[in-house]
């Protein structure tokens, strides 16, 4: 069974672990503890596979420090052969992730569904 976490919900479809965030809004205080709570997937509850929702409704928090969390957890991820997609963004989000150039970075996904199914066929 996993945690209960206070800024992820976190749900496991085989081995792909899928978080979607509890808050469009989050604080500087909540974003270290989103970094530690993903971090801790990977380290402590051995997650390779990781789809995040960043949901259809535009969120506060994509910004520098967001964007850290998010390029240090798919480090992680890649030096302990996982991978990592991004899934339901917001229009305004992707912009932001596009001008940011992280598109080159993650892969983004329509949805859930398709990120699992991208997960499970990159091995």
């Amino acid at each position: 069974m996993l945690p209960v976490f206070q800024q992820i919900q976190v749900e496991r479809r085989d081995d792909v672990f899928c978080v979607r965030l509890k808050k469009r809004r989050l604080e500087e205080s909540e974003l270290h503890q989103l970094g530690e709570e993903l971090h801790e997937l990977v380290t402590v509850l051995g997650c390779r596979r990781l789809a995040i929702a960043l949901g259809k409704d535009p969120i506060d928090c994509l910004q520098s420090m967001f964007i850290g969390k998010l390029t240090g957890l798919r480090r992680l991820l890649q030096e302990n052969g996982g991978h990592i997609r991004l899934c339901d963004v917001a229009p305004i989000n992707l912009y932001v992730l596009k001008i940011c150039k992280l598109t080159e970075l993650f892969e983004v996904l329509p949805d859930m569904d398709a990120a699992v199914k991208s997960l499970e066929a990159a091995g």
